[in-house]
């Protein structure tokens, strides 16, 4: 690998599997994972991406020249999914697929519906979803407390594929 960019700060992530790549001025916070096939390339800008937030199979985190990508703690980015240049808050949900585009900001606590495509601003606590993204209906308080539960358990599976605990952070379904 090139000596061009900085190192990643990966020192205090839970987990990166051995098939992602994690590139450039790179800042991974406490608890965060970075699952197979994922790709997190800052080689046009920075890329901060806060405590107990988890990159999922396949997902592609990049920015554009000037724009800082963040994403804030307890953040899940589903499998497959996009961001580019964007600012998603604390506690928000990228589903499947999703694609979130430049200069988008995501309020925290909401949801981007599987396969939507954002390219506007998103209020905080909302569920958005279709081509071009809109808004379904608003996230509970609860729902949101979910969110960030559902991080805190992704950590914690990260934590037994990096041979460092035996909690896979969630239940089996009954038979």
């Amino acid at each position: 690998m090139t000596s061009f960019w900085p190192p990643p700060d990966t020192s205090k992530a839970a987990f990166i599997a051995p098939t992602a790549a994690v590139i450039g001025d790179v800042s991974l916070g406490i608890g965060v994972s970075v699952w197979y096939s994922a790709v997190v390339r800052a080689d046009v800008a920075k890329i901060t991406i806060g405590d107990y937030s988890n990159i999922q199979d396949g997902a592609v985190i990049h920015g554009e020249p000037g724009i800082v990508t963040v994403l804030e703690d307890h953040v899940t980015v589903g499998h497959g999914a996009v961001i580019h240049a964007a600012y998603i808050e604390r506690g928000c949900l990228i589903g499947v697929n999703a694609v979130v585009w430049n200069g988008v900001r995501v309020g925290a606590g909401s949801i981007i519906g599987a396969g939507a495509v954002v390219t506007k601003d998103v209020p905080p606590r909302c569920l958005m979803v279709g081509i071009p993204a809109r808004k379904s209906r608003d996230i509970s308080a609860e729902e949101a407390r979910g969110l960030i539960q559902h991080a805190q358990r992704y950590t914690k599976l990260a934590l037994v594929h990096a041979g460092k605990g035996t909690d896979i952070g969630f239940t089996s379904l009954p038979d």
